[in-house]
């Protein structure tokens, strides 16, 4: 099937492959290999203007002749679909997430599928829900086992997935079906169960089964083999001699095993590792916990790359979740609606040390009775195809299936959910993983609604979408939100320039608001909220701004949302309570300000940088505590204690120190330790600013822990509430050439905020911090090149101008 005829028609004007005619065939599209009918060149020619793809019939022809009988193994084929051979219907597609095998004798063969108008089958009247959904207009979607990608508006950005969307495979010799693999921790075993089948699917006896297990360093550390009986059954156990835990990212190391199962030609290779897996439910809240130990889950929602995700490059795939990684992430949430992921997603999440959050694929709707047993095979599909893999944390049956009604104010005894609160929960507790029945949800077994931030699991939007103050984190005592911070982020000013010429389109141009997400039917975008955030960190009037000098405009909206983020998280990290939170969203599926921590290009948008280090193993928060004082968090996640010191200095714009002090710390393993500004420098300065005896004893607070002579962390709180008014030199940036690259070293007079640095071909190893008065910081400069010098400058809006960074040798 490399190569294949794509024909478009209106719905139903074919009703059988014989209708497809050679001259029909002949003003097809030729297709190059399985992929997406938006796949092929040509394609919006033959939808035209004002429809989609769904409004069509879509028929891929393909002849294969082999010498000996095969099967075709569809993994992905789109809802509603149906493969025919030889004319013949071989299959009817009841869901888009379940995969699909044909059998074909030896010889010349013709297989066709029919890619059915969704437009078309949704206009068939079925029964109502008992609730709307709000994603989208079209309700009958409840009864499509599909996804909600370019037919929801919140999801806009790529056409609706219509065709192959995974890999389409000919398996030509016995194989090995319904494989579910397992690891046990504390009988340090990897077992495979089974059933050994041949190219028609039929089950077969007396067939060996083989495995190998390799550890981290590729050394064979066992193997076995046994026979399949009784229909093909079998089941193989391996033990390892003191197995290493694999564990989330910046709580220890990820050491990886990799499985071989043999069965003749056929091999099923599979990721494993060892670690145990639960979930503390104690007092209403939710916390993974991972080999004994609980986990601070901060990460984001996942969105797939090439916005369907179906044959998105493996390498751009883990280079996005490798950019969350870096930046300290523990886990991604799969959200029900949009798809299941493939190996390539898994495989990099094990190696990164990702904890996954996965939905069940439903959203909003009142999901029908009649779907619950293939909804259940659908993650049941899933769970297998993953087995052993450490990342999978979190199963829930779905986004917003309980909010939803709640929010339409339904009483309890309508809005009951066998699916969610029976069927996928037994299939979740069969593979050993924590469920929860739904994204959000109230803790099991109480009356509380899942709207509430302090129990269980919430969406939590109170800074975000829903606008209120920053401060209104510290009031909320939000105990895991599986979703969280949303906002219209804009892009780098170089991705502006690329998609849309200048930032002069920003807030009104058609093109760029299509970019900007919208809750369906609301009055407001999301670009309306982060103009709240504008206005209430810098306390100017966005749409004043954006009429005089858009660029400006865009900067202080990237900056008033990391700087949202940062507190949140901020106190998220330091609350015990707060099992985690997760970004809405990861990236981008359109050029704009999207919801993304990271753009449609995969570059890192701004505020990433800024969350980085309140997400990083290792972090440092100084808060302003009122009475209390400045006060110091330390955190550490890693396996060690750090004993170091931190050392904290205060000073005033002009640069005058008046406090300084350091103090011996230990900071225990997968702990941290809290201390005010007295207990470090051994006098009380009213740093805060709290008592206001007089005029503010500083405008800025360091605090920095090292470890020898490491630094390990750094953070700055700004008393000043603003930007300097008084005159001061101006700031300097000085690149000195340092063994393994180079190193910036900036000074300002004055207390600086958010000092971006601009460094074209360099990396910098810490970016959009705040600046001490009379306190150089310096900050590594990494890059591919050994031979390029650093060019560049850095920007901060209480600067007017850029500052140029000065090369020194």
């Amino acid at each position: 099937m490399d190569t294949a005829t794509l024909v478009a028609c209106e719905p139903d004007a074919f009703e059988k492959p014989a209708d497809l005619t050679a001259d029909v065939l002949a003003g097809g599209l030729e297709v190059d290999g399985p992929g997406l009918v938006t796949d092929v060149s040509g394609w919006q020619a033959l939808v035209g203007p004002g429809r989609t793809v769904d409004d069509l019939d879509w028929w891929l022809v393909a002849d294969l002749d082999h010498d000996h009988p095969v099967r075709i193994r569809f993994d992905g084929i789109t809802f509603p679909a149906t493969v025919f051979v030889d004319g013949e219907v071989a299959a009817q597609i009841e869901s888009m997430f379940l995969p699909q095998s044909v059998a074909v004798t030896a010889g010349p063969h013709r297989v066709v599928i029919r890619f059915g108008s969704l437009t078309r089958w949704l206009a068939r009247r079925r029964p109502r829900g008992r609730w709307r959904s709000s994603l989208v207009a079209a309700q009958g979607l409840r009864w499509a086992r599909t996804t909600l990608l370019g037919r929801a508006p919140v999801y806009a950005g790529s056409p609706p997935p219509v065709g192959l969307w995974k890999p389409v495979t000919i398996e030509r010799d016995a194989t090995v079906d319904g494989l579910r693999v397992e690891v046990d921790v504390s009988r340090a075993t990897v077992t495979s169960t089974g059933r050994c089948v041949d190219v028609t699917g039929a089950e077969v006896d007396g067939r060996r089964v083989s495995a190998q297990l390799t550890d981290p360093s590729g050394n064979v550390v066992a193997t076995g083999s046994t026979i399949g009986a009784d229909g093909g059954r079998f089941s193989l156990s391996l033990t390892v001699a003191e197995p290493q835990l694999w564990w989330p990212n910046g709580y220890g190391p990820q050491p990886l095993y990799r499985m071989t199962l043999t069965l003749g030609d056929t091999a099923v290779i599979r990721t494993v590792a060892f670690r145990t897996l639960g979930a503390d439910r104690a007092g209403g809240g939710f916390r993974v916990v991972v080999n004994d130990t609980r986990i601070f889950c901060r990460g984001a929602v996942w969105t797939a790359v090439d916005g369907v995700g179906t044959h998105a490059d493996t390498d751009l795939v883990r280079a996005r979740l490798a950019t969350l990684a870096d930046a300290g992430a523990t886990m991604v949430r799969l959200p029900g609606g949009l798809l299941y992921e493939g190996s390539a997603f898994w495989e990099a999440c094990a190696h990164l040390g990702l904890l996954v959050w996965q939905d069940a694929m439903v959203a909003t709707f009142d999901p029908p009775a009649d779907l619950d047993a293939t909804t259940r095979l659908e993650l049941e599909t899933v769970l297998a195809q993953v087995g052993g893999n450490p990342s999978m944390a979190v199963v829930s049956g779905g986004s917003e299936t309980v909010q939803q009604p709640v929010m339409l104010g339904l009483p309890a005894s309508e809005r009951s959910l066998p699916l969610i609160e029976t069927v996928l929960s037994a299939a979740a507790i069969d593979a050993g993983i924590p469920y929860v029945e739904s994204s959000p949800s109230a803790p099991a077994d109480t009356d509380d609604f899942p709207l509430r931030a302090d129990t269980g699991i919430s969406h939590w939007f109170g800074v975000g979408g829903y606008r209120r103050p920053i401060h209104d984190v510290v009031t909320s005592g939000v105990r895991f939100a599986a979703e969280a911070l949303a906002f219209a982020i804009p892009p780098s000013p170089a991705a502006v320039e690329r998609h849309f010429g200048s930032a002069l389109v920003a807030g009104h141009d058609p093109v760029w608001k299509a970019g900007v997400p919208r809750d369906r039917g609301s009055s407001w975008d999301f670009e309306d909220v982060r103009d709240v955030y504008v206005e209430e960190v810098f306390g100017v009037d966005p749409a004043a701004v954006r009429g005089r000098d858009p660029e400006r405009y865009l900067q202080l909206g990237r900056i008033a949302v990391g700087e949202a983020m940062s507190r949140c998280f901020t106190q998220w990290r330091n609350d015990p309570a707060c099992g985690g939170a997760l970004v809405l969203a990861a990236s981008d599926l359109a050029p704009g300000a999207g919801w993304g921590l990271i753009d449609v290009d995969g570059e890192a948008k701004l505020p990433l940088a800024m969350v980085a280090r309140t997400w990083a193993s290792v972090a440092l928060f100084v808060r302003d505590g009122g009475l209390d004082g400045v006060l110091v968090d330390a955190v550490n996640d890693g396996p060690s204690p750090l004993v170091g010191q931190i050392t904290l200095y205060a000073a005033r714009d002009g640069g005058a120190m008046v406090a300084s002090g350091t103090r011996a710390v230990s900071i225990p393993a997968r702990g941290s330790i809290s201390l005010r500004d007295s207990e470090i420098t051994g006098v009380f300065r009213d740093l805060s600013d709290a008592y206001r005896f007089g005029p503010r004893t500083a405008d800025a607070v360091e605090a920095v822990l090292t470890v020898g002579s490491e630094v390990r962390a750094r953070e700055v709180l700004c008393v000043r509430p603003g930007a300097p008014t008084t005159s001061a030199d101006p700031p300097t940036a000085s690149a000195y050439p340092v063994a393994g690259g180079w190193e910036l070293e900036i000074t300002a007079s004055v207390a600086l905020r958010w000092v971006e640095i601009d460094c074209k071909d360099f990396v910098p190893g810490d970016n959009v911090f705040h600046l001490v008065p009379g306190r150089p910081y310096r900050v590594a400069l990494r890059s591919d090149d050994a031979d390029r010098t650093p060019r560049g400058r850095l920007t901060t809006p209480d600067h007017p101008a850029p500052i140029t960074i000065e090369v020194r040798t």
